[in-house]
């Protein structure tokens, strides 16, 4: 791990604070002030009050520092579009000194909380970070001892078991003395069917963690019902075979177009003319106007064609398919 650059200037910031003074402190890190190192209409360092995490009367801090935008070793302005770059620190005040421990860093979006994980792990803070395109939330819990944070555990750990969601918020349900559970909401990645990170197709998922004394592990996934969900199924037993569990996508009668449907003749239909449903392909779902009659449609690129799906759904809450149109569209020969 690289050293952190940032942590002597912000020693050396504090070092003059000799009271647990918070506004002695904002002033000594220019909190709300442009410094020197800031880059040109970029955001300012804040400073956020944690309350009192280790019980000697003065509330701990969350130290955002911006980091300058690097180009060529020059200072420049961020593009319009580009999000500021934070390191995070906790100040904590020893009772002669503030100490600065380092938290994370590059952290483009990100929200706190504090919570307990019962004996003897206690309070502790959670530092959720919001990650790229698709906004996959990645929570890291501190654990504040002798004024000093200390890392607990990383969803973003290569040995964490954590699944991120797209456009993902993670909660935490409150248990008093024992240690609290983690919920993670958002857009489910289908992998199958392609959605894009930053859009509103796919499906609604829910999952509960647990506490097992040294990670937060699944226990529990639920995703709701919709258009998008039921396509995700269809497809995803077609592609093992399994006729059984894909004919439980569909109302069979309208389906078929047959009075008395079976699931021999379900699978004689998806073998004749849906054969591609059976291959392991990737099926992008693109955007479309929410609203729209194709609002759910899919596609496939094969060779020199693109196949466009239109499906049509049950009106019962259940969301079976009724119905599964597909165009054909040329593609552009290769030069």
């Amino acid at each position: 791990m690289l050293p952190d650059v940032l942590l002597p200037p912000i020693n050396a910031a504090i070092q003059g604070v000799t009271a647990p003074d918070v506004s002695a402190l904002a002033k000594a890190l220019h909190v709300g002030e442009k410094t020197e190192t800031a880059a040109p209409g970029g955001p300012y360092n804040t400073l956020a009050n944690l309350g009192d995490l280790d019980g000697d009367g003065v509330p701990e801090m969350l130290l955002a520092w911006a980091l300058p935008e690097v180009a060529g070793g020059v200072q420049v302005a961020p593009a319009p579009d580009s999000a500021p770059l934070w390191s995070l620190y906790l100040l904590s005040w020893e009772g002669a000194r503030w100490n600065a421990s380092p938290l994370l860093t590059e952290v483009e979006d990100f929200t706190h909380l504090l919570i307990s994980l019962g004996t003897p792990a206690g309070r502790n803070l959670v530092i959720v970070t919001l990650e790229g395109d698709s906004q996959a939330a990645y929570p890291a819990i501190f654990q504040i001892k002798g004024h000093t944070a200390s890392l607990l555990w990383d969803a973003q750990a290569d040995d964490s078991r954590y699944e991120p969601l797209l456009q993902g918020r993670v909660h935490f349900q409150d248990h008093g003395n024992a240690a609290a559970d983690m919920v993670v909401t958002g857009r489910a990645d289908p992998g199958l069917l392609q959605v894009e990170p930053k859009g509103r197709r796919g499906f609604q998922a829910r999952r509960l963690y647990h506490w097992d004394g040294k990670a937060f592990v699944s226990v529990k996934t639920e995703y709701f019902a919709g258009p998008d969900y039921t396509v995700y199924r269809f497809i995803a037993a077609l592609h093992l075979h399994d006729f059984r569990s894909a004919y439980a996508q569909v109302d069979p009668g309208k389906f078929l177009s047959e009075e008395s449907p079976t699931l021999q003749a379900f699978r004689q239909v998806v073998e004749n003319q849906w054969s591609e449903f059976l291959e392991n392909g990737v099926f992008p779902a693109p955007e479309t106007p929410a609203g729209s009659a194709d609002e759910h449609l899919f596609a496939l690129t094969k060779a020199s064609e693109r196949f466009v799906y239109h499906p049509t759904f049950s009106s019962d809450g259940k969301f079976l398919l009724t119905g599964l149109t597909r165009t054909r569209e040329a593609l552009p020969a290769e030069r």
